[in-house]
């Protein structure tokens, strides 16, 4: 990915890959603390791309940093999976991504009834 003016967002990819699941075990360590802080530095490198090309994926992740200071680690983790899904299919190269799907809305789980 040298050379790749996506490979920012591939990082950030990969981070939340990682963090999501780190948050869900070991919330509240140092370890999680310092992945989140590396995730929000790749977010504020990533802002101007997920800007124009996923604007869904960089409001996740600003909400996410708003649970997270708040101590609110389920909202936390939720939004982190969203912004984890819309990166996803950015990225993937192998089926081009429609044009509608960017305007499309997230489905959130609700109570079950």
């Amino acid at each position: 990915m040298e050379g790749d003016p996506l490979a920012v967002l591939y990082r950030l990819h990969h981070q939340l890959r990682v963090l999501s699941p780190a948050l869900t075990v070991a919330a509240g360590t140092p370890e999680a603390r310092a992945m989140l802080d590396g995730l929000v530095d790749t977010t504020a490198q990533a802002a101007g791309l997920l800007a124009s090309a996923e604007p869904a994926a960089l409001a996740a992740l600003q909400q996410a940093f708003e649970h997270a200071r708040a101590g609110r680690g389920n909202e936390t983790t939720s939004e982190l999976i969203t912004a984890y899904g819309r990166l996803s299919v950015l990225l993937r190269r192998d089926q081009p991504r429609r044009g509608a799907a960017a305007d499309e809305p997230t489905v959130r789980w609700g109570p079950m009834l």
